[in-house]
């Protein structure tokens, strides 16, 4: 893993470098604009693989040296909400593939819902551990988290499909 997160920090060094050329030459202040989208677009990106990487991987063994799972409700609860970061982020891949402002303005539209239902999880995760739920007490700072890592995700999204948004409509006009 640590090779792959040294060749997204490579790639995103070089795009950041050409993009700053380019940015020095004779540009229009709609390629200038364009060019700084597209340099937050690549930090939003390197910074969902910063918390991959960095923030969740090293969860795994945090996790396995705990050897006790998730309560049913709390898994059930994580499952779903990656399910939700997932579709984000496949969303984001068919809006920059077919270059279609809709699929970006869903995930920014659906950025707010999935805030409100990772507030809801954590609710019910803190009522779990205030009945003191075994496994809920025992896995509670991997859970807690599991999900704000996952929540940070949802925002980068969003983030990169606005980013993305401005960008496409600015070369429209």
């Amino acid at each position: 893993m640590t090779m792959r997160e040294e060749k997204i920090d490579y790639i995103q060094a070089k795009i950041k470098d050409y993009l700053i050329n380019v940015s020095r030459q004779n540009v229009s202040s709609n390629q200038a604009d364009e060019i700084y989208g597209m340099m937050s677009i690549v930090k939003d990106m390197e910074s969902i693989g910063d918390i991959l990487h960095r923030n969740m991987v090293p969860l795994i063994a945090k996790k396995q040296a705990i050897e006790l799972d998730f309560s049913e409700e709390g898994k059930e609860e994580l499952m779903i909400y990656h399910e939700k970061v997932c579709r984000q982020i496949r969303r984001l891949k068919e809006a920059f593939a077919q270059k279609d402002l809709d699929i970006a303005d869903q995930i920014m539209k659906s950025e707010r819902k999935y805030l409100d239902l990772e507030s809801q999880y954590r609710v019910r995760h803190l009522q779990r551990l205030l009945d003191q739920q075994h496994q809920t007490v025992k896995t509670h700072e991997i859970h807690i988290e599991l999900m704000d890592l996952m929540k940070q995700i949802i925002v980068y999204t969003s983030n990169i499909a606005g980013t993305f948004t401005g960008s496409v409509a600015r070369r429209k006009a």
